[in-house]
Protein backbone atom coordinates (compact mmCIF):
# COMPACT_ATOMS: atom_id res chain seq x y z
CA UNK A 1 0.00 0.00 0.00
CA UNK A 2 1.22 3.33 -0.89
CA UNK A 3 0.92 5.86 1.67
CA UNK A 4 0.32 8.96 0.37
CA UNK A 5 -0.22 11.21 3.65
CA UNK A 6 1.65 10.25 6.55
CA UNK A 7 1.32 11.60 10.62
CA UNK A 8 4.15 11.02 12.98
CA UNK A 9 3.71 11.49 16.90
CA UNK A 10 6.49 13.36 18.53
CA UNK A 11 6.89 13.54 22.11
CA UNK A 12 11.09 13.37 22.75
CA UNK A 13 11.11 9.95 23.64
CA UNK A 14 13.94 7.19 21.85
CA UNK A 15 10.77 5.30 20.43
CA UNK A 16 9.43 8.52 19.52
CA UNK A 17 12.29 9.67 17.64
CA UNK A 18 12.72 6.20 15.80
CA UNK A 19 8.97 6.34 14.71
CA UNK A 20 9.93 9.97 13.18
CA UNK A 21 12.66 8.58 11.53
CA UNK A 22 10.77 5.79 9.97
CA UNK A 23 8.01 8.05 8.97
CA UNK A 24 10.43 10.40 7.62
CA UNK A 25 11.91 7.61 5.40
CA UNK A 26 8.54 6.17 4.02
CA UNK A 27 7.12 9.76 3.31
CA UNK A 28 10.67 10.41 1.13
CA UNK A 29 10.48 7.17 -0.85
CA UNK A 30 6.58 7.72 -1.34
CA UNK A 31 6.74 11.63 -1.80
CA UNK A 32 4.48 11.82 1.17
CA UNK A 33 3.17 14.61 2.48
CA UNK A 34 4.14 14.29 6.34
CA UNK A 35 2.48 15.86 9.40
CA UNK A 36 4.76 15.70 12.44
CA UNK A 37 2.01 16.04 15.54
CA UNK A 38 3.33 17.20 19.41
CA UNK A 39 0.54 17.19 21.95
CA UNK A 40 1.06 19.05 24.94
CA UNK A 41 -1.20 16.67 27.57
CA UNK A 42 -3.65 17.39 30.04
CA UNK A 43 -2.43 16.99 33.15
CA UNK A 44 -3.88 15.90 36.85
CA UNK A 45 -5.50 17.89 39.00
CA UNK A 46 -2.94 18.26 41.32
CA UNK A 47 -0.36 19.31 38.30
CA UNK A 48 -3.14 21.75 36.63
CA UNK A 49 -2.46 24.66 39.00
CA UNK A 50 0.82 25.11 37.64
CA UNK A 51 -0.56 25.46 34.01
CA UNK A 52 -2.05 28.11 35.17
CA UNK A 53 1.04 30.06 35.62
CA UNK A 54 1.90 32.15 32.35
CA UNK A 55 5.52 31.25 32.70
CA UNK A 56 4.95 27.60 32.74
CA UNK A 57 2.34 27.57 30.18
CA UNK A 58 5.31 29.42 28.06
CA UNK A 59 7.97 27.19 28.35
CA UNK A 60 5.91 24.13 27.93
CA UNK A 61 4.97 25.43 24.23
CA UNK A 62 7.95 26.89 23.35
CA UNK A 63 9.48 23.32 24.43
CA UNK A 64 7.28 21.83 22.21
CA UNK A 65 7.70 24.64 19.10
CA UNK A 66 11.55 23.77 19.34
CA UNK A 67 10.90 19.40 19.49
CA UNK A 68 8.64 20.22 16.47
CA UNK A 69 11.73 22.28 14.22
CA UNK A 70 14.04 19.84 15.77
CA UNK A 71 11.67 16.92 14.01
CA UNK A 72 10.77 18.64 11.43
CA UNK A 73 14.79 19.46 10.31
CA UNK A 74 15.61 15.90 10.77
CA UNK A 75 12.40 14.56 8.55
CA UNK A 76 13.71 17.24 5.93
CA UNK A 77 17.56 15.71 6.06
CA UNK A 78 16.10 12.62 4.93
CA UNK A 79 14.54 14.00 1.98
CA UNK A 80 10.95 14.76 2.97
CA UNK A 81 9.70 17.78 0.90
CA UNK A 82 5.63 18.12 1.96
CA UNK A 83 5.86 18.25 5.58
CA UNK A 84 3.53 20.56 8.43
CA UNK A 85 4.03 20.31 11.88
CA UNK A 86 0.14 20.53 14.29
CA UNK A 87 0.63 20.46 18.07
CA UNK A 88 -2.26 20.99 20.32
CA UNK A 89 -3.29 20.87 23.66
CA UNK A 90 -5.41 17.54 25.35
CA UNK A 91 -5.83 14.46 25.32
CA UNK A 92 -3.27 12.35 23.16
CA UNK A 93 -4.81 9.65 21.83
CA UNK A 94 -8.24 11.47 21.11
CA UNK A 95 -5.72 14.38 19.49
CA UNK A 96 -4.16 12.18 17.19
CA UNK A 97 -7.00 10.34 15.64
CA UNK A 98 -9.23 13.67 15.20
CA UNK A 99 -6.22 14.77 13.43
CA UNK A 100 -5.81 11.46 11.45
CA UNK A 101 -9.45 12.02 10.46
CA UNK A 102 -9.80 15.53 9.34
CA UNK A 103 -6.50 15.56 7.25
CA UNK A 104 -7.67 12.33 5.89
CA UNK A 105 -4.32 10.44 6.74
CA UNK A 106 -3.91 7.11 5.64
CA UNK A 107 -1.01 6.04 8.03
CA UNK A 108 -0.19 6.66 11.49
CA UNK A 109 3.54 6.44 12.86
CA UNK A 110 3.60 6.00 16.63
CA UNK A 111 6.67 4.62 19.03
CA UNK A 112 5.75 2.31 21.10
CA UNK A 113 6.36 4.12 24.51
CA UNK A 114 6.27 7.54 25.11
CA UNK A 115 7.45 9.78 28.07
CA UNK A 116 4.33 9.91 30.14
CA UNK A 117 4.69 6.22 32.08
CA UNK A 118 1.92 6.97 35.14
CA UNK A 119 -0.68 7.58 32.33
CA UNK A 120 0.49 4.48 30.65
CA UNK A 121 0.02 2.06 33.45
CA UNK A 122 -3.22 3.72 34.61
CA UNK A 123 -5.05 4.09 31.07
CA UNK A 124 -3.10 2.47 28.39
CA UNK A 125 -0.91 3.43 25.77
CA UNK A 126 -1.37 6.04 23.18
CA UNK A 127 -0.05 3.65 20.84
CA UNK A 128 -2.34 1.13 22.05
CA UNK A 129 -5.18 3.31 22.13
CA UNK A 130 -4.74 4.74 18.48
CA UNK A 131 -3.78 1.17 17.03
CA UNK A 132 -7.21 -0.03 18.43
CA UNK A 133 -9.75 2.98 17.27
CA UNK A 134 -7.94 4.49 14.04
CA UNK A 135 -9.71 4.08 10.75
CA UNK A 136 -6.47 3.52 8.79
CA UNK A 137 -2.77 1.77 9.26
CA UNK A 138 -0.88 2.30 11.80
CA UNK A 139 2.35 1.29 12.29
CA UNK A 140 4.18 0.85 16.25
CA UNK A 141 7.87 1.62 16.25
CA UNK A 142 9.57 -0.48 18.44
Amino acid sequence: MLSKIILVVVDGSQPAKKALEYAASLASKNESRLYVVHIIEEFGELIQRWEQHDSYVDEVKRLSKDSLDECESRARELGVTKIDTIEEEGNAAEKILQIAKDKEVDTIVVGNKGLNIAEELLEGSVSHKISHHAKCSVIVVR
